[in-house]
């Protein structure tokens, strides 16, 4: 999946390989400069997100938001695992449900 989001950022989803585990790599970019990137696990019935990290120089832009903004229009259910405590009031502000102290949850 590659997508264009709102914000002019393009999300490119990179093939599996073995060298990079049973993940689902994206990167984010913006004009052609890379500005972060999500670990994720694509399945049946469910999206995993294992991390989403945008580069320090630009965070505060809304570019992570674009991101899951994205992904909850392509799945009905949407996992945070492994989240951290900085992270927390992000996930709450997307919209998703504690189910463990580091496991959130999204469903349409």
């Amino acid at each position: 999946m590659n997508a264009l989001l709102d914000e002019g950022l393009d999300l490119i989803q990179r093939p599996r390989s073995p060298d990079l585990g049973d993940y689902d790599w994206f990167d984010v970019e913006l004009g052609g400069t890379p500005v972060g990137k999500s670990r994720c696990r694509i399945e049946a019935d469910r999206f995993t997100v294992f991390s989403i990290m945008i580069y320090p120089e630009y965070e505060g832009h809304g570019y992570a938001r674009a991101v899951i903004s994205h992904f909850k229009t392509r799945y009905g259910l949407i996992v945070a695992d492994r989240v951290r405590y900085t992270a927390r009031d992000f996930w709450l502000k997307m919209g998703f449900v504690p189910e463990t102290i580091d496991r959130y949850s999204w469903r349409r």
